[in-house]
């Protein structure tokens, strides 16, 4: 078949994943990424949970994926959700579609819904602008923010998952994970900075908050994932959709969620 151009995005179980999807998903990263091994690949993926897994509509192959992980963190006598993505790459070609985000966040809303008396939070260790600013600009209560300190409780969670995910790799003083030697960074000619890019607040603040990000250091970010929060980002993504859409084209409820796993 045809390529579409047109993102396609399903959760898939990693335990389910066929052989040929993962190499694709690998050889996708590697073609994106600098300083990066099949068998690190591999073993990160294993310990995901869901994989996002995005296709072109019209000749399937696979264009992008973000790898995906909820449990439950301890921190000072709460039990708190954490969502932790991963590896999580698209295809330039495909840049600008809402597809992954509206997927990653249906799956949120599901969580939530679902656990509705228990807070959520998404933890995110990013090297590269873009997955950053995929995070800053859809949750308003994220931490570190480019134009307020982090909260003491907030800052205490951060460090938490931090030291619990990393250990030694994980340095507090900075905010950033470093582990040693070459670190796996997205090729500049992938996402360069633009003049345009350089003259957003976030971005600079990206910068400042983590100089090393081209040697691979990855900032932790942590965003507040409250239900009202969840389901406005889905519902501004869903109306967004059905203007895109043929007037007859039918528009998923929310509570259709609550069915996924």
């Amino acid at each position: 078949m045809r390529r579409s151009g047109k993102l396609s995005v399903s959760r898939v179980a990693v335990a389910r994943l066929t052989p040929d999807t993962v190499d694709a998903m690998w050889r996708l990263y590697d073609d994106h990424y600098d300083h990066v091994h099949r068998a690190t690949f591999e073993r990160d993926l294993a310990e995901k949970q869901w994989v996002f897994l995005g296709r072109d509509r019209g000749s399937r192959e696979v264009v992008g994926f973000s790898t995906a992980l909820f449990y439950r963190q301890r921190y000072e006598g709460r039990s708190v959700g954490i969502y932790f993505s991963g590896d999580t790459i698209i295809h330039p070609r495909y840049w600008g579609q809402r597809a992954l985000h509206n997927a990653v966040f249906s799956g949120l809303l599901g969580w939530k819904l679902r656990h509705p008396r228990t807070p959520l939070y998404w933890y995110l260790i990013c090297s590269g602008y873009r997955t950053y600013l995929t995070l800053v600009r859809n949750f308003p209560n994220h931490w570190p923010h480019h134009a307020r300190p982090t909260p003491t409780w907030e800052a205490g969670l951060i460090d938490a998952v931090g030291c619990g995910r990393y250990g030694e790799a994980w340095k507090a003083d900075r905010g950033v994970v470093a582990f040693p030697g070459p670190q796996p960074v997205v090729r500049q000619v992938t996402a360069p900075f633009t003049a345009e890019v350089l003259a957003l607040p976030e971005v600079q603040f990206f910068l400042r908050a983590n100089p090393g990000h081209l040697e691979g250091d990855e900032l932790a970010m942590l965003a507040r994932l409250d239900l009202d929060t969840v389901a406005a980002v889905v519902r501004r993504a869903l109306r967004h959709g059905r203007e895109r859409r043929p007037a007859r084209a039918p528009v998923p409820h929310p509570s259709a969620l609550l069915r996924q796993p």
